[in-house]
Formats: structure tokens, C-alpha cells, sequence
């Protein structure tokens, strides 16, 4: 198993613009409009990943390997984590302190997810889709 598997490294590649992204809208100072319609499509685009990750590709890791359930449960919950905290960026005047508990919860959930993931995606040749 290796993160040189072409499918953990798409996954990383993934969670790396994700990761960029947070950083730029959590360095930039003053909630702006332009800044805000940023954060909008940052959220939508985070919503939008861990909706796909959901639907598609945990409901086939859990039939294809049943003893990842634990694991799939857990992201799930974590997937519903950030989601309430997208809501709230999402209907805030300042959304600077939620940005940054954003950061807290998903940042740590990548990182757990690609470890979690790596060994799964490792045996496979191609998305399980």
C-alpha cells in the first residue's frame, strides 16, 4: 500500500486544493463581497466533494470492503460536522470565527480520511463507481 497509488493520489491531489484554498480565504483579512462570493463557492465546492464522497464512493468501499464500515461511519459524521458549519459560514455577517472552526474540523478530517483511505483505495485499479 502506497500513496503513490495512482488513486490515493488523485484523493490527495484533491484535499491539497481544498487545504490551499481554506489557507488563501483564512489569510485574507476583511470580509469583503468578493470575499464572501469566494467563501460561497469554497463552501459549495466542499459540499459538493463530500456530497460525491457520500453517495458514491463510501457506499462502494463499504460493499466492497464490509470491515471499513466503522471507518465510513465515522467520516460520515464528520462530513455532517462540516456541513453545519458550511451552513453557518453560509448565513453569517462575519464568518471569520466559523472559517477558522472550519479549519479545526476539516482539515483534520482530510487528513484522516486520506489515512483511513489509502489502504482501501490501494487494492483497487480504478474508482469504484
Amino acid at each position: 500500500m502506497s500513496r503513490d497509488h495512482a488513486l490515493v493520489r488523485e484523493l490527495i491531489t484533491v484535499h491539497d486544493g481544498l487545504r490551499r484554498e481554506l489557507k488563501e480565504l483564512r489569510n485574507a483579512g476583511e470580509v469583503t463581497r468578493d470575499l464572501r462570493v469566494r467563501c460561497m463557492y469554497y463552501c459549495h465546492h466542499v459540499e459538493t466533494h463530500h456530497t460525491v464522497e457520500s453517495l458514491y464512493l463510501f457506499t462502494a468501499l463499504r460493499e466492497r470492503f464490509p470491515d471499513s464500515s466503522p471507518v465510513i461511519d465515522r467520516l460520515e459524521d464528520e462530513h455532517r460536522k462540516v456541513a453545519g458549519i458550511l451552513r453557518a459560514i453560509e448565513g453569517a455577517a462575519d464568518f471569520r470565527e466559523d472559517l477558522e472552526r472550519l479549519a479545526d474540523e476539516l482539515l483534520a478530517h482530510l487528513d484522516w480520511e486520506e489515512e483511513q483511505l489509502e489502504p482501501l483505495l490501494s487494492k483497487l485499479d480504478r474508482w469504484p463507481l
